[in-house]
């Protein structure tokens, strides 16, 4: 087909189509609109009309209430059917009103719609006006726009921040602040100095709490801005007031020494040293003045020679230790004498220190806060040659025990160290020992020597350790101060007394020996625990051992679970060895009520010990312990006391004998313990429901008693069964053990009852037989009964039930051929009657 032939055929079709078919109405063109909120914004709406030419009206209105947001809410649209559209236009209303983004829908609608003309899509234009008239807000301080503040003295302040939210408060707003502009980082007076203040929905007013800090720095006025940088959330920042200033005054006014170090000669007099507050280091005013200022000082000394002493080196001027700076005063001098001895001295020093917490004022302290102070070398350029005074801190003690070569004494060199100098030393017992010193330690004299600029030197003995048990001995050291050489002198301390310690245990090393005489003993006269001590090595003085002997029970051998009362001593106990003795025993009495366990144990611990009689020069090394100080002694069973009891607790069954009058019955008993002779009492008491039926005609003795001899651990309790021909059911007694008749000496828990059962005898049920009137042979005829009686002999005690039945037993000629039979308690015979039936053969049974 040709192309021009196929347009012209479907221009055809199309023609048909809107000729012939149904009219439709709809919106055309644009239908989703934003727009501004402006008195020009004009919202333009086509209508269009399809198919089938007709004349149109059509309405265009909003959907829901008149908001008040547009100047027609409703508009009308005729198309005559010569045409094919129209435009509508729907004018936007510019109110002062702040609001957040509204999107309106307008909606097509045809009055009175005829059959053949519908609705189209589509159907329906929205519109959305921006937000507008600030509905977000404007953001701005509403507060002075200088603040002045004091900055906080140990603690943080708060400043108050207002913030409004003018216009709209739609949505949440964040607001970002930074405070600049200070003379020094915001960081350093503020916390935070940049951060976000947030507006929630609704909220047209905020007050932020800026924090001012305590920062401990002096400073005079310091103004800074805090400014609104920037928001977020659709709001505006009021440019006219969008700052503020902070002015925080000058504060925190320094406090201050004007030189941390003095060197001064001894001839000085006087020294001033000055404080001063409100100025930095190049003497400018900084921090406040108008008020006062004070702080109180103190003077720190040692106590060795390189340190100067108040009142003997210098003196303190002022009337107390308080420094106080009136109103606008800047500056004070502390004034110290230094006083000028004729003692050759080395350089000293002491220390004048401004303490931190004694500060009232708006003030704090800077460096420096502390001064040091010197007095120089004085009198003796060469040099002062003593004993080195530390030494004398604690007294000088060497231990020969331990110690072949000692360097702890030194010798100092004070004042001056020009040129080398040498001084001669000798060393002397102080005591009234005639043996020389070199029996002990060597050297015993020398010469000690300073190179120049030398200001120390040690001086090192070998002591001579050898097996003697000797006491502390005293020695003193000399520096001669006639040998010296080089222009020095000797000054003091120039002698140095000292000990050579305690050795080789001269007063003793105190132990266990032999441990195999350490045990319990038991003889007629009581029982003992035998302790044996030895004094080892030197016997000097009097010494006393602290001891405890403690019993505890069986199991954990834990001195917690001692138990008093056992031994006739204390817990805690004293030995003492006089002087000389080597050896000491102890016997230590066991009280005769006690009772000793078998598998117990003594626990005898040695607590310590003590020189008595003497006092030694220096702490000494001895008397001592040896490494044994705690031993146990175990409890075995021939010291332990007895505890007795049947071996075991279940019961003893018996029978009446048959073949004899009576049997004798023995019932085992043990004793763990065998120490001293034991009596221990029983008794039988009858038990259970029978109990009255229990005589001595069936058991006996009813009570009685048995002995343990010492050493012995097991012995027995003879009971005798009796025999008789009564019936009788099972009889039930008790075998008791009462009691020891000794205290020391217990029965064993659990293990002191046992049940003794005599079976049931003599038929107690009894004997069942038929009588012998009711044995037979009976010969009946048919239709006719036959009693045949049943008695019981013997006994009668208890019900019993019988069974009968008549054999043959798979025949059926009586009635009641099979049954039981109930005899009650004491019932003696039951009748049976048994009934033929009629069947009309012979027959013979047996019942």
């Amino acid at each position: 087909m040709h192309s021009d032939s196929l347009s012209v055929y479907l221009l055809l079709a199309l023609l048909i189509h809107f000729t012939s078919g149904e009219t439709e109405v709809k919106f055309s063109g644009q239908t989703e609109f934003v727009v501004n909120e402006t008195s020009t914004t004009v919202i333009r709406l086509v209508i269009e009309r399809t198919g089938k030419p007709a004349n149109v009206t059509a309405i265009v209105s909003i959907q829901g209430e008149d908001t008040g947001d547009f100047f027609d809410t409703y508009a009308a649209a005729f198309i005559p059917d010569t045409e094919t559209n129209r435009t509508v236009y729907i004018s936007v209303c510019d109110d002062d009103l702040p609001e957040a983004d509204e999107t309106f829908t307008f909606y097509l609608t045809l009055p009175k719609q005829p059959a053949k003309i519908k609705l189209g899509s589509p159907k329906t234009v929205t519109v959305t006006i921006l937000s507008n008239d600030n509905a977000f807000g404007i953001i701005s301080f509403n507060m002075s726009a200088l603040i002045t503040v004091n900055e906080p003295r140990g603690r943080n302040e708060f400043v108050p921040l207002t913030l409004i939210r003018e216009r709209g408060t739609y949505g949440t707003v964040i607001v970002t602040f930074e405070v600049k502009d200070g003379p020094n980082p915001a960081e350093e007076d503020f916390s935070p100095a940049r951060g976000n203040i947030t507006f929630t929905p609704g909220r047209s007013v905020l007050i932020y709490n800026l924090t001012v800090l305590d920062d401990q720095i002096p400073e005079n006025d310091e103004l800074f801005v805090v400014y609104l940088r920037s928001v977020e959330g659709g709001a505006e920042i009021n440019n006219t007031k969008n700052s503020i200033q902070i002015n925080i005054r000058k504060n925190d006014s320094p406090v201050r020494f004007t030189q941390s170090t003095y060197m001064v000669p001894e001839e000085a007099d006087v020294l001033k040293i000055q404080v001063v507050r409100g100025k930095d280091d190049s003497g400018k005013l900084i921090g406040p003045d108008d008020c006062e200022v004070s702080v109180t000082y103190a003077i720190i000394t040692g106590n060795t020679t390189s340190h100067a002493q108040l009142n003997l080196d210098f003196l303190d001027l002022q009337p107390n230790t308080s420094i106080v700076f009136p109103p606008l005063v800047h500056e004070i001098y502390l004034k110290l004498k230094i006083i000028d001895d004729a003692i050759p001295e080395i350089a000293e020093t002491f220390q004048i220190v401004l303490l931190k917490d004694t500060l009232q004022g708006d003030a704090v302290l800077v460096h420096p806060s502390t001064v040091h102070v010197t007095i120089q070398p004085n009198d003796k350029p060469y040099g002062v040659l003593s004993i080195n005074s530390i030494l004398f801190a604690q007294t000088v003690i060497i231990d020969e025990d331990k110690i072949s070569r000692f360097e702890g004494i030194t010798i100092v060199r004070n004042g001056g160290t020009h040129g080398n100098v040498s001084v001669t030393w000798v060393i002397i017992r102080n005591s009234s020992d005639p043996s020389p010193v070199t029996a002990d330690l060597i050297p015993d004299t020398g010469e000690i020597y300073f190179d120049q600029g030398q200001m120390l030197v040690t001086l090192p003995l070998n002591i001579l350790n050898d097996d003697m048990p000797e006491e502390a001995e005293p020695y003193l050291l000399k520096l001669l101060a006639h040998t010296v050489q080089g222009g020095a002198e000797v000054s003091e301390p120039s002698e140095l007394l000292f000990y050579i310690q305690d050795s080789d245990d001269v007063y003793g090393l105190i132990k266990f020996y032999p441990l195999e005489d350490q045990k319990i003993e038991s003889n007629p006269t009581g029982r003992f625990l035998s302790l044996s001590f030895a004094r080892e090595r030197g016997a000097v003085g009097d010494v006393q051992l602290i001891y405890t002997a403690l019993y505890i029970p069986a199991g954990d051998l834990d001195p917690e679970r001692a138990k008093d009362g056992i031994l006739n001593i204390s817990r805690n106990n004293i030995l003492t060895f006089p002087e000389g003795k080597t050896h000491e025993t102890l016997s230590i009495p066991i009280r005769n009520d006690a009772f000793l366990q078998n598998g117990a144990h003594f626990l005898i611990q040695l607590k310590g010990v003590e020189l008595v009689n003497r006092i030694p020069l220096v702490p000494s090394v001895s008397p001592r312990l040896g490494e044994i100080r705690n031993i146990s002694l175990r409890i075995t069973p021939d010291i332990a006391n007895g505890e007795i009891g049947f071996i075991s607790n279940l019961p003893i069954i018996l029978s009446e004998p048959e073949d004899s009058p009576a049997t004798e019955v023995s019932i085992a008993l043990h004793r763990d313990g065998t120490d001293g002779q034991a009596t221990v009492f029983w008794s039988l008491k009858p038990s259970g429901v029978n109990q009255k039926a229990v005589t001595h005609d069936d058991i006996s003795p009813f009570n009685g008693s048995v002995v343990f001899l010492s050493g012995q651990s097991d012995t027995q309790i003879n009971i005798t069964v009796k025999a008789d021909d009564i019936p009788e059911m099972n009889e039930t007694v008790l075998l008791t053990l009462d009691r020891v008749s000794v205290e020391n000496q217990i029965l064993k828990y659990g293990f002191t009852t046992r049940e003794i059962i005599i079976l049931e005898n003599d038929d107690p049920g009894g004997v069942f037989e038929f009588s012998s009137s009711s044995r037979g042979p009976y010969s009946i005829k048919e239709g006719d009964s036959v009693e045949l009686q049943i008695v019981r002999t013997r006994g009668s005690l208890v019900r019993q039930f019988l069974r009968y039945t008549v054999e043959p037993r798979d025949n059926n000629e009586f009635y009641g051929s099979t049954g039981i039979l109930e005899f009650k308690p004491g019932e003696r015979e039951i009748i049976i009657t048994l009934l033929t039936r009629m069947d009309g053969i012979p027959e013979c049974f047996v019942c």
